[in-house]
């Protein structure tokens, strides 16, 4: 009986010392791992506010260097705004002087076309070729005869290409035109032997001219015209010249067919003033 109370009480007090002592590893190893963890934690949270702060001052230190960039290039567009507004202002100021001097420039060429060719304008193609015959018409005849169209072509133009640069090629070419088809009309007005070249309604060149300047549909209604050929001109000449005005003030661009028709206009100026000796 003793010995069994003897091997009941050392196994009791095994397994409570056993046990006492799996608790105490469970509890050292629960204490050990909560401080790992704590130490853990103080250490990622340290370096996570390291890193907050260091992207902070990156941050900002690169929000400073964009920001003095964008007062930079504020400047500088704001200096170029500026510029531009300048150059702009002189630009349509320049315009603006060059429209004013081509437009002196057809009112005074308006006044050096003698009133014969006036006159003229609102005779038919068979009154014009009979002038001859009709002696009622001499003293208008005899005015057409004595035209001098290379003393008066001069008088047309003066110094009206010196607004040529700033205008440009369109609306010299329309100035060119119109004008090139008074003085082939001064020309034309004198008649030859027979007296049939006074119809200069007619002439190639004059078709070509009109064609040139105003379109194809215009020279179609050019050709139909009876009398007034010259006032009918006059007209569209100074319609397509405010269009063309117009868009030099508004800054529209003219199209390619539009500075493609310039030139030709040109080409074909110049290949009349060559004919006539100009």
């Amino acid at each position: 009986m003793q010995w069994l109370d003897f091997v009941s009480n050392v196994i009791t007090t095994t397994v409570t010392t056993g046990g006492l002592l799996a608790l105490a590893l469970f509890l050292g190893r629960a204490w050990l791992l909560e401080r790992l963890k704590g130490s853990i934690k103080h250490e990622y949270e340290d370096k996570l506010e390291k890193l907050k702060a260091n992207l902070k001052a990156e941050g900002e230190k690169q929000l400073a260097q964009l920001k003095s960039e964008i007062d930079q290039q504020a400047e500088k567009l704001k200096i170029a705004a500026v510029s531009f507004s300048d150059v702009q202002r002189a630009t349509i100021s320049r315009k603006i002087e060059a429209i004013d001097h081509i437009w002196s420039a057809v009112r005074r060429a308006r006044g050096a076309i003698p009133g014969a060719i006036h006159i003229a304008d609102v005779l038919t193609a068979d009154e014009l070729l009979n002038m001859d015959a009709n002696t009622a018409m001499r003293p208008l005849l005899e005015q057409l005869r004595g035209l001098k169209p290379m003393d008066i072509a001069p008088k047309l133009f003066e110094d009206a290409d010196v607004a040529r640069p700033h205008v440009g090629e369109v609306v010299w070419a329309l100035y060119c035109a119109y004008f090139g088809i008074i003085i082939r009309c001064l020309y034309l007005l004198q008649g030859d032997a027979r007296g049939t070249n006074r119809c200069w309604f007619r002439d190639a060149t004059v078709l070509r001219m009109v064609e040139g300047a105003f379109g194809e549909s215009a020279l179609a209604e050019f050709e139909k015209l009876d009398i007034q050929r010259l006032s009918w001109l006059q007209r569209q000449f100074e319609q397509h010249l405010f269009s063309a005005f117009d868009k030099l003030l508004t800054g529209k661009a003219f199209s390619e067919a539009a500075l493609a028709q310039a030139m030709e206009i040109e080409k074909i100026v110049a290949e009349v003033k060559a004919s006539q000796g100009a």
